[in-house]
């Protein structure tokens, strides 16, 4: 089987390891050609993968002429904020045989509060593909390409075509599940990452555990409060691509939600925190499209709505977590 993997960040990369240890004709496509070559010719990603070496079966390139039209499956592993514009850029060479195509970001559209499959799916629509699925969960790049165990969803809500991607992708520490919302799934994969950069404010405030236990709980409840609001099953949310996905980018060093809400604190700006992190920290985009769905669905995110103004507002942390501490007295609710 020729899969082709568009992305050759850390996600990327460890996607393209997992598939070529099974034999997989593997195609890892960047859109930098110095880059690629690099890659080529060194076998590493300093920078993302320090540790890892790209194993020789992987194709590195910046041309998909090789894989675009014989390809049976594409995956997506771009940034979030890139997404749209790639898949624009690309609508006309996806051509050939009908392919299985995987979204493997994660993020929301401001403005059309889109999900990066529904994108694909729009902008595709006139090109042989089969469907997108999206594969999710709590899945950090640094521990799966070292081959660590891990357990992740593939979310279509034609089972066929989760169970063709759970098959393609399933090996011995690469666990996959299906499951049949994938809007929920996704939606899950964009908002916990807000709740990460809370966290690291959080942490880097030095609130300690409590804070960040109380961040998780209520951040959680946010996440599928929206999600229901959204057309989502709020039950998704107990899962891996919610509950699951939301623990491990809260709580790992190899976050950089986390790490991203941390330098904030620390009084980096957003720019500054960025270039300190050295790659894209996904959260950024789905903050901004906190106030549409406030504003389309009429939901109170308090956590959301306070990281929004820290990021995009420059509100001072200590008087955000005030304001969430002082906010009117209530009743715990729970998600149904």
């Amino acid at each position: 089987m020729k899969i082709g993997i568009y992305g050759s960040g850390s996600w990327g990369t460890a996607l393209a390891m997992t598939l070529a240890a099974k034999g997989r004709e593997i195609y890892l496509w960047s859109n930098d050609a110095k880059e690629a070559e690099k890659i080529r010719h060194t076998r590493r990603l300093p920078h993302k993968l320090p540790d890892i070496v790209v194993p020789d079966s992987i194709a590195v390139t910046d041309d998909d002429g090789p894989f675009i039209e014989e390809a049976e499956m594409l995956a997506i592993a771009v940034p979030s904020k890139f997404l749209k514009s790639f898949a624009q850029q690309h609508a006309q060479r996806i051509a050939g045989q009908s392919k299985l195509v995987v979204s493997a970001t994660k993020g929301l559209e401001s403005g059309t509060l889109a999900t990066m499959s529904e994108i694909l799916e729009e902008v595709w629509k006139d090109r042989p593909i089969q469907g997108v699925v999206a594969l999710s969960g709590p899945s950090h790049a640094e521990e799966v390409a070292r081959g660590l165990p891990t357990a992740v969803v593939a979310a279509h809500s034609e089972e066929s075509l989760a169970k063709e991607a759970q098959k393609i992708f399933q090996t011995s520490h690469f666990r996959v599940y299906t499951n049949r919302d994938r809007k929920g799934v996704e939606i899950g994969a964009a908002l916990k990452n807000i709740i990460a950069i809370a966290v690291g404010i959080s942490d880097g405030l030095g609130f300690g555990d409590n804070a960040r236990a109380a961040l998780i709980s209520r951040g959680l409840y946010e996440m599928s409060l929206a999600a229901r609001e959204m057309g989502a099953q709020p039950e998704t949310f107990s899962g891996l691509s919610g509950l699951g996905d939301l623990v491990v980018t809260c709580t790992s060093r190899h976050s950089r939600n986390r790490k991203f809400g941390e330098l904030t604190a620390k009084g980096y700006s957003v720019e500054d925190a960025e270039e300190e992190i050295g790659m894209v920290v996904e959260g950024l985009s789905t903050v901004k499209a906190i106030p549409d769905i406030k504003k389309k669905f009429n939901v109170e995110l308090p956590i959301s709505e306070e990281v929004f103004k820290i990021v995009y507002e420059n509100a001072n942390p200590k008087r955000a977590v005030e304001r969430l501490m002082l906010r009117e007295l209530k009743s715990e609710r729970l998600p149904r």
